[in-house]
């Protein structure tokens, strides 16, 4: 084995250590990798490769400390979809940015801090909104 053989051995043998190392934090699989690697039907230890190759490592083991504000601006997007909230808001200016903000934000809420499931929530998110949308016709 010459230098070359022996440095590469150690990149190879360093990056199995790191994922190994990832892979025993258990909220960190939780929370980012194994959902993730369902979205996009990979093997969980590809999307760790994945992310190793793109950051360093501290970073890749701080990814928990994203993964609820990933969460809450996601689903907060799927809240504008779902409720239309851009098109009554940005144009057909049916209710105001600020109500539309505080909507999405209940609903996040109710799911993330309250646990309640996503249907419900976003049941009681079309109630105010409706309300909001009557409320400024008068």
């Amino acid at each position: 084995m010459d230098i070359k053989d022996i440095d590469k051995k150690y990149l190879e043998d360093s990056f199995k250590q790191k994922i190994n190392i990832v892979r025993d934090n258990r909220f960190l699989m939780d929370t980012v990798f194994i959902p993730i690697a369902k979205k996009l039907d990979l093997d969980v230890d590809e999307v760790i490769s994945l992310f190793l190759n793109k950051h360093d490592f501290a970073t890749v083991y701080e990814l928990d400390a994203y993964a609820e504000q990933a969460r809450m601006a996601c689903l907060g997007r799927k809240v504008d979809i779902d409720l239309g909230l851009c098109w009554l808001t940005d144009f057909f200016r049916l209710i105001s940015k600020r109500d539309a903000d505080e909507i999405r934000k209940y609903v996040v809420e109710l799911v993330v801090l309250r646990n309640m499931p996503y249907k419900e929530a976003l049941k009681k998110g079309k109630e105010i909104l409706l309300k909001k949308i009557y409320e400024d016709r008068k």
